[in-house]
């Protein structure tokens, strides 16, 4: 009895080889069925002529034809299957079938090839994991070896401390003994001394004024704040070894370089977004622009036109000495309309610079902060899968702020040069074509 082909899943017409609908199908003497090219393509890779799923291996040079039967039962399958599909998908979406043995060839080539690439990469991310478990043992027996130091030049310190304090205790009491002594022989009748200790007395006593000991006192906690001074010290180390560490983080992100655009269908009405769409000023007008969904209506801001969803990816704003600006991302779907708060539970991570002098992580509550120098160009690094978004000082690779989060759609970066307020902020935000060389 004929078996309907509708009853009949997919994979019972898939090669396990491509994944594919058997184009050319063969079956080897263990029962087991592929494609022709993807057997040919897999006994030429391995050099040996078995069975790719049950491993069985053929004596003798092995031809194999063409099952005529499961090709005939495979190109039925395939026009049912079509048929089915064509009433859900556009005639190019259905494109993407297999034509030939030789586009079933190619298509084994790009994912072996893909495969070489694959392993050729982790055998990179294991030399750079090891780089990175060096460098983290180089660095942190380092720490180690100043923090033993510092703590040893704080027991010296202390220890030094006690023994001038042994020293000077022991000096004020032989003074005090003295004057103790003399006070005494002050107040013995010479009738009680004989002939040799009235001469000596007599020629020996010169009067001298006592000491005011009340003034006289021992410091008992010399060594208040000691401690902390270390601890203080030891982070000023550790301050430096960050920032030759965020240096080199800096430089390894550079092959993350983004090429970013603004996009004008998003920018407020009062920003000009420059024809090269790599700067952005500040109008100081409302421009003439068509209504757009998304156009920022109320926040100045303007988008880039990619986004991201996926990778790493890094690109640099020049801010100049600009006195206010905001630089970061926003998800895709984000308010554009109406008055709203920026800030991460709207989809904004978002750095600002504010009067000038003070920068703001848009948190809640807001992180604010100081930075000496303040830098001209901020580099910027996202990493969609850690969810991290971090600022970086381009001249001097000193690492900013990092925002972490779990980032669920595709995100954009965002702008904003700030009002002019008069002249003082009147220069665009630069985005450079490539980023820094520190």
């Amino acid at each position: 009895m004929e078996i309907p082909l509708g009853s009949l899943s997919e994979r019972h017409f898939l090669c396990s080889l491509c994944e594919q609908i058997f184009s050319h199908p063969v079956t080897t003497p263990c029962g087991h069925s592929f494609c022709k090219a993807c057997l040919r393509v897999y006994w030429s890779r391995s050099g040996t002529d078995e069975c790719p799923l049950c491993r069985r291996a053929f004596s003798g040079k092995l031809r194999v034809s063409v099952n005529r039967t499961l090709a005939d039962v495979t190109d039925r399958f395939r026009k049912t299957r079509l048929v089915a599909k064509s009433t859900f998908f556009s005639t190019d979406e259905l494109q993407d079938e297999p034509k030939s043995p030789g586009e079933v060839e190619r298509m084994i080539s790009e994912r072996v090839q893909k495969i070489d690439k694959l392993r050729e990469s982790l055998k990179i991310l294991k030399s750079t994991s090891l780089r990175e478990v060096q460098e983290s043992q180089r660095v942190f027996s380092l720490l180690l070896s100043e923090l033993e130091k510092s703590h040893k030049a704080l027991v010296t310190a202390v220890e030094q401390k006690q023994r001038e304090a042994e020293k000077r205790v022991e000096r004020l009491v032989k003074d005090l003994e003295r004057e103790i002594l003399e006070l005494q022989n002050e107040h013995i009748s010479p009738e009680h001394l004989n002939d040799m200790e009235r001469l000596k007395k007599s020629l020996s006593h010169i009067p001298r004024p006592m000491r005011d000991w009340s003034k006289v006192t021992l410091e008992t906690d010399p060594c208040v704040g000691f401690t902390r001074q270390a601890v203080v010290d030891f982070m000023d180390i550790i301050t430096v070894e960050a920032k030759r560490l965020s240096k080199t983080e800096l430089r390894r992100l550079q092959k993350y370089s983004a090429d970013v655009n603004l996009n004008p269908q998003t920018a407020h009405a009062y920003l000009y977004v420059s024809e090269n769409r790599k700067e952005v000023r500040h109008a100081n007008k409302r421009q003439e622009v068509p209504e757009n969904p998304k156009r920022f209506d109320r926040v100045i801001n303007v988008m880039s036109k990619e986004a991201f969803r996926r990778g790493r990816h890094l690109w640099e704003v020049e801010v100049g000495d600009k006195t206010d600006w905001d630089l970061g991302v926003g998800k895709q779907s984000v308010n554009r309309k109406g008055k709203f708060t920026v800030c991460p539970s709207n989809g904004f991570w978002v750095l600002s610079l504010r009067n000038g002098t003070q920068y703001v992580a848009n948190t809640v509550p807001p992180t604010f902060f100081s930075l000496t120098p303040m830098p001209k160009k901020l580099s910027i690094y996202l990493d969609c899968e850690e969810g991290r978004l971090s600022f970086y000082c381009s001249d001097t690779g000193t690492h900013i702020y990092t925002f972490k989060d779990a980032f669920t759609e595709k995100l954009h970066p965002l702008f904003s040069p700030g009002r002019p307020h008069g002249e003082r902020n009147c220069t665009p935000l630069v985005i450079n074509s490539s980023c820094c060389s520190i």
